[in-house]
């Protein structure tokens, strides 16, 4: 329903209210929004998923609401010379995917270890995710947030 008038800003996205509420029902935390083929977006999240070593987020557009803590994690990734870039993810490759995690302002990172009531990868965060998350909290201390091992 919502990208079929994408030009009308609302503040009530009632489709992304009414996803979290089936995820919630069928014991997901969060569900991911497929359009025509391509993964784009968490009902309140922003994606991440890890093909062949190399992370992607759906680039930002008129399909997929801009995220602070997507483009903190898009930066700091380019200041630690991390594979993690904007880019198309097809639903396949998300199905396929070694890692996936979502981030969002207060969910901040966090890791997708069952896709559709599979595993993703081996089922445990893995280690590009940890290496983000690691440089986030490093980056969240020296912003007098936290230390570096709090979890965000």
């Amino acid at each position: 329903i919502r990208w079929a008038r994408c030009d009308i800003k609302a503040i009530a996205l009632l489709p992304n209210v009414m996803m979290r509420q089936e995820a919630a029902e069928q014991g997901a935390f969060e569900g991911i929004w497929v359009h025509e083929g391509r993964a784009v977006e968490g009902a309140a999240s922003n994606l991440f998923a890890v093909i062949d070593g190399e992370a992607r987020t759906p680039p930002d557009g008129p399909r997929v609401l801009p995220g602070i803590t997507r483009d903190v994690v898009l930066e700091l990734a380019a200041e630690q010379g991390l594979p993690v870039r904007t880019g198309t993810i097809t639903a396949e490759e998300l199905g396929a995917a070694e890692e996936v995690w979502v981030t969002s302002s207060t969910k901040e990172i966090l890791p997708v270890t069952r896709l559709d009531g599979e595993p993703v990868g081996d089922g445990q965060p893995g280690p590009l995710f940890r290496t983000v998350l690691a440089g986030y909290r490093e980056h969240l201390h020296h912003l007098g947030r936290g230390t570096p091992e709090d979890t965000p």
